[in-house]
């Protein structure tokens, strides 16, 4: 392969973060901000795309430089990107260091649904957080206790893909309970340690408006075609 070519998988990746990106501009663009809460956000969401993750571990003296602001004030711009459903804090219980007490604290970059394709990303998954545990064992949280989030956002979180949240995913949108053996093994066993070509299959689905077994059927077979057995 040619070294200026890139691999499928990085080539994936850099498609879903570019969906991204255009999912989350239009929402700035929809929202009433102020000329610099808009700044701020563009800033902000410039860093979690940079490092390529939805999930920092971003500190309030980070931020302070970031903004050119006070530490009062960073306080209270993440209050209002929190409000306005674009980000989530999420922390550690305090634990007593070397240097005295600290509380680790990290930042979640929300994916805001769509309106107009609210059947597919929409979707509340309350009883599936309550199932599925986090892939990453440094999560502030529990995933119980995360905010109720779109399975496509959830899985941006994740590192893997859980089988038990597979197996809901996959019933809720009507898989045959025949074929659910055929779909725990062959297809989550493709999928398991790459959440991030289900996401992306999952907005080329939403982009189809799929819904029902004809998404069950789109996504297996698009995760076949992607990922070889």
């Amino acid at each position: 392969m040619p070294q200026h070519q890139q691999s499928p998988r990085k080539q994936s990746k850099a498609q879903l973060w570019a969906k991204r990106s255009t999912h989350l501009r239009t929402y700035l663009d929809n929202l009433s901000l102020k000329k610099t809460q808009h700044i701020d956000a563009q800033s902000l969401i410039r860093v979690f795309f940079t490092r390529k993750s939805l999930r920092l571990k971003l500190s309030d003296t980070y931020l302070v430089k970031l903004w050119s602001m006070s530490l009062r004030n960073v306080q209270y711009r993440l209050k209002q990107f929190e409000d306005l459903g674009l980000i989530k804090r999420l922390t550690k219980p305090p634990r007593k260091r070397a240097e005295g007490w600290r509380q680790e604290r990290s930042l979640l970059l929300i994916l805001p649904k769509q309106k107009s394709k609210t059947y597919l990303v929409s979707k509340n998954f309350q009883q599936f957080n309550l199932q599925a545990s986090p892939a990453v064992d440094n999560s502030t949280i529990p995933v119980k206790t995360l905010p109720n989030m779109k399975f496509v956002d959830y899985l941006a979180l994740q590192s893997k893909v859980s089988k038990g949240a597979f197996a809901f995913w996959m019933r809720r949108w009507g898989a045959k309970p025949r074929s659910m053996g055929y779909l725990l093994d062959n297809i989550h066993s493709r999928i398991e340690r790459r959440p991030d070509v289900l996401e992306s299959v999952l907005w080329d689905a939403e982009g189809q408006k799929l819904s029902g077994p004809a998404l069950v059927g789109f996504v297996v077979g698009e995760v076949k075609s992607r990922i070889p057995a």
